[in-house]
């Protein structure tokens, strides 16, 4: 996956996702609003064939690239989580 952080702040961080589409996006804003320090998560698909860019900002000035980094390996987790699980239950 591409992406080109287009803006990085004390408390803001804007990420282009060359791409990908709404079924990932909301699966990752969702996963970022899980963090307490986060203020806002939001993503924005321009037009219909554009990338999308999401927005993070978050409270007291802490690092907005955390929250990201943390969802998307959560999100990993859980997809792993249920490969194992498909795979176990393919062996039955």
């Amino acid at each position: 996956m591409n992406i080109t952080v287009l803006e990085l702040g004390e408390d803001k961080v804007r990420i282009s996702l060359a791409g990908q589409g709404h079924t990932f996006m909301n699966a990752l804003k969702t996963e970022i609003l899980t963090d307490p320090t986060v203020d806002v998560a939001n993503y924005v698909i321009e037009f219909q064939f554009s990338d999308p860019v999401l927005t993070v900002t978050t409270h007291n000035k802490a690092d907005p690239v955390k929250p990201v980094l943390d969802a998307c390996r959560r999100l990993s987790g859980q997809c792993e989580e249920l490969l194992s699980s498909l795979e176990q239950s393919a062996k039955k």
